[in-house]
């Protein structure tokens, strides 16, 4: 048996405001004394559509009301301007990446 280890995402499921439910990818959490961001991406299941793809991540806010956790957009652009170089940066990583930032372009 190879000593590889074997990658077992962390799928989280997302209900849209027309209630259809969504599957992403749990890339990384980042978390501070006053909030929890999350970089997720699409979940793709299938071998050839994970190594061909070019996935966006999207960075979100995690916010807790009576128990449960929601996501939602970072709407103050400082705030997620932050937030996004960070998770960007344990993104890179942990998975071997480069982020195409268009603001450098």
């Amino acid at each position: 048996m190879d000593n590889e280890e074997l990658y077992m995402p962390d799928i989280i499921s997302v209900t849209d405001d027309d209630g259809n439910e969504l599957e992403f990818e749990l890339l990384e959490r980042y978390e501070t004394e006053d909030a929890a961001y999350v970089a997720i991406t699409e979940y793709r299941s299938d071998d050839d559509e994970i190594v061909d793809g070019d996935f966006e991540v999207i960075i979100l806010k995690v916010v807790e009301d009576g128990g449960n956790e929601y996501l939602e957009e970072i709407r103050d652009e400082m705030e997620y301007e932050q937030v996004s170089d960070i998770l960007m940066g344990m993104v890179e990583e942990k998975y071997e990446v480069e982020y195409f930032d268009p603001d450098l372009q």
